[in-house]
C-alpha cells in the first residue's frame, strides 16, 4: 500500500464509525481549505494549511470545521511526515471515494505554514445567500467556469446539515 493509500485509509477509519459517516464533513474541510485560492496572485488555498490559524479559522464560513481539523490531528499523529495541507486535500478525496464516488488522485508535497501570517482575509469563501454574481466572482477568482461552479455547488447534496456541528441555528 502506498503512503497516499495508507493516509486515505486512516482518514476513512477516522471519519466512518458505527454511529455515522462524517465524509460530508471531510469534503467540506478539503473544499474550505482550498476555497480561498486566488489564481491571480497564488495566495490562499490548501498549501500552508492556514485554516489552522486566525483569521481563517474564525471565518464564519468555516464554522464547525474545527471538529474536522481535530479529527485529522489523529491522522497527522499517525503520519507525522505528511503535512496537514496534504491531509486536508486527501481528506476530501478519501471522503468522496468512501461515499461511493470515483477514485481521486492526490499527490503529496504541500507544506504547512508555521503561523497565520499568510492567512487570506475572511470573506473569500462563497456565500450562496449573495446570489449568482457573487458565486461567479468567487469561483472565477479561482479559475473555475460556470459548469465547474455548478458541480462544486452540488457537493452540498452530500450528507445533511447538522445544526449543532455547523452552528447554523
Amino acid at each position: 500500500m502506498s503512503e497516499v493509500e495508507a493516509v486515505k485509509a486512516k482518514i476513512v477509519e477516522t471519519l466512518v464509525t458505527e454511529e455515522a459517516s462524517k465524509c460530508p464533513l471531510g469534503v467540506r474541510l478539503a473544499w474550505h481549505s482550498a476555497g480561498t485560492y486566488d489564481k491571480a496572485d497564488g495566495s490562499g488555498g490548501t498549501d500552508g494549511a492556514t485554516m489552522r490559524f486566525e483569521p481563517e479559522s474564525t471565518d464564519g464560513a468555516n464554522a464547525g470545521l474545527g471538529i474536522a481539523r481535530d479529527m485529522m490531528a489523529s491522522v497527522k499523529a499517525s503520519f507525522p511526515n505528511v503535512s496537514n495541507a496534504d491531509i486536508y486535500a486527501l481528506c476530501g478525496a478519501a471522503s468522496i471515494e468512501a461515499a461511493g464516488g470515483p477514485t481521486i488522485p492526490v499527490g503529496l508535497g504541500r507544506t504547512d505554514a508555521a503561523d497565520g501570517s499568510k492567512c487570506p482575509a475572511n470573506g473569500r469563501l462563497p456565500d450562496a445567500s449573495q446570489g449568482a454574481a457573487h458565486l461567479r466572482d468567487v469561483f472565477y477568482r479561482m479559475g473555475f467556469d460556470d459548469k465547474e461552479i455548478v458541480c462544486l455547488s452540488g457537493a452540498h447534496t452530500l450528507g445533511k446539515c447538522h445544526t449543532v456541528r455547523y452552528n447554523l441555528v
